[in-house]
């Protein structure tokens, strides 16, 4: 089973997948526009490989490694082509004996300093939630947040998220949330 290209619509938000067949035109101007919205307050919650884009070069250098270990969702507002901010879609098929097959997603979401604080990010992960739904082969979504990164907790705990208990696997300071479909 292949995952599908994740694409809706909010009422503020238009979210689009994607991919190495994506117009070039299309890949460098989402270069261009994530080397301006992944500044350092952006990408200080953010794993190390992120925090090395400052630049165009190493922006499409980052998108190009990215688009081969997951889906890339760049998200822009309705009205407008710039991009607002994005999720990294990370399918992990399962097979369940209850359900059928499907994917546990584990996501990562960025949006741009610009329109933090405007209730954006939680728009997006609840137009996430809804596609995943839709979709039918989502069975849950799975993220974490830098515990020092409470409003990012809170957006996914707004949306129906629970933290889950650290074990092996799951230590550090990040705090893993999860959410069944």
């Amino acid at each position: 089973m292949t995952f599908p290209s994740v694409t809706f619509r909010t009422p503020r938000l238009t979210a689009a997948a994607l991919s190495y067949s994506s117009s070039s035109q299309t890949l460098n101007a989402v270069s261009t526009q994530l080397a301006a919205i992944l500044t350092p307050d952006v990408t200080r919650h953010l794993p190390p490989d992120i925090q090395t884009v400052r630049d165009k070069e190493s922006a499409a250098n980052w998108l190009s490694s990215i688009l081969n270990e997951c889906q890339f969702v760049a998200v822009s507002l309705v009205d407008h082509d710039a991009l607002a901010g994005f999720f990294l879609l990370y399918p992990e098929a399962i097979e369940q004996e209850s359900q059928g097959d499907g994917y546990l997603l584990r996501l990562g979401y960025v949006v741009a300093e610009r329109y933090q604080g405007q209730g954006l990010a939680s728009e997006m992960i609840a137009g996430l939630v809804a596609w995943c739904r839709a979709s039918g082969v989502v069975t849950a979504l799975s993220g974490g947040a830098s515990a020092e990164n409470a409003p990012s907790i809170k957006v996914l705990e707004k949306n129906g998220f629970v933290r889950e208990e650290n074990d092996e696997n799951h230590q550090g300071d990040t705090v893993f949330l999860t959410l069944t479909i």
